[in-house]
């Protein structure tokens, strides 16, 4: 399949803006990173409190970090001098545009005259960098590729002619509904909702969704996983809805979910026993992974790379 026009429009621009509208300030503002990545975007930045399960505070701290996929995450205050010289997306809202100390304005300067791409997601059309006269998208110098859902769409057709589809039917976060493929793929299920994706995910070490829980529930200082206390619950909820469709309530409750079930069985988001040696279910997975052609397309290759534990 030839590649889909917006994704040619996003390879050579030298500035790129995307918005995608959210309910609220920025709540769901990840679901499109996944979308990117694939495009081979490594590198990104974004509020650092959007990776963590603090609930803020004075003396919060950002030590531990969770996140699914391989990219290089920066702190947009910290950005090195060698960060220039590649491609670099950036997740922002008018809110920390306009009413904190971390404006992005030098960044669409600077990439302005690069032959790297900038590519901004912001949570609005209108999103105008601080100091600027017009929103970004009205920039002689700016590629506008719409919104989000512009570029989702694009996808369903590389999934469709893949053989795969998006399964969800109510989320635009492409890793989810990656998840919810490789499941139906292993046990012949399909499922159609968040909901059952987290309902299953506790059973299903195989799904590269597992890992990133048990980090979040793993202790390096204890055997197995350890439930979070009701702060980290509560922290655990936010971090869902930067990245899934979900109100706060829906959030919550998932969030509850998951720790009960480590409360239950101290083997559940335990890696050290999601291992083929152990784990009947991740080594059927993993014998699956065979019928997987990975040469047909990124997609195949992805999928195949993750049931053979390629990525740990």
């Amino acid at each position: 399949m030839e590649e889909p026009a917006t994704f040619k429009r996003l390879r050579n621009a030298d500035v790129a803006v995307v918005h995608d509208n959210v309910d609220q300030q920025y709540w769901w503002m990840l679901r499109s990173l996944p979308a990117i990545e694939y495009l081979n975007y490594s590198t990104f930045t974004y509020p650092t409190s959007w990776r963590t399960l603090n609930t803020g505070g004075e003396f919060q701290s950002y030590s531990n970090q969770y996140d699914y996929l391989e990219y290089d995450y920066k702190v947009l205050g910290q950005l090195e001098e060698e960060t220039f010289t590649d491609d670099l997306v950036v997740i922002t809202t008018e809110y920390y545009e306009g009413e904190t100390d971390y404006p992005i304005d030098h960044l669409v300067s600077r990439y302005a005259s690069l032959s790297e791409t900038l590519l901004v997601v912001t949570n609005s059309k209108r999103f105008t960098p601080r100091g600027g006269q017009r929103p970004l998208y009205q920039e002689q110098f700016v590629e506008s590729l719409g919104s989000y859902k512009r570029l989702y769409t694009a996808y369903e057709s590389v999934y469709d002619s893949a053989g795969w589809g998006l399964p969800l039917m109510d989320t635009r976060n492409l890793f989810l509904q990656d998840n919810a493929n490789l499941y139906e793929f292993v046990t012949g299920e399909a499922i159609e909702t968040t909901r059952d994706l987290f309902a299953v995910l506790p059973d299903a070490p195989y799904l590269p969704l597992y890992d990133v829980f048990g980090a979040i529930f793993g202790r390096e200082d204890d055997y197995g996983s350890v439930p979070l206390d009701e702060d980290d619950v509560h922290g655990l909820q936010r971090w869902l809805l930067r990245r899934i469709e979900w109100d706060r309530e829906t959030a919550q409750e998932v969030a509850e979910e998951l720790n009960r079930s480590v409360t239950r069985d101290g083997k559940t988001f335990d890696l050290s026993y999601a291992t083929p040696h152990r784990s009947p279910i991740l080594r059927e997975a993993t014998e699956k992974a065979d019928e997987i052609d990975h040469q047909k397309s990124s997609i195949h290759k992805r999928y195949h790379a993750w049931l053979q534990q390629d990525n740990q």
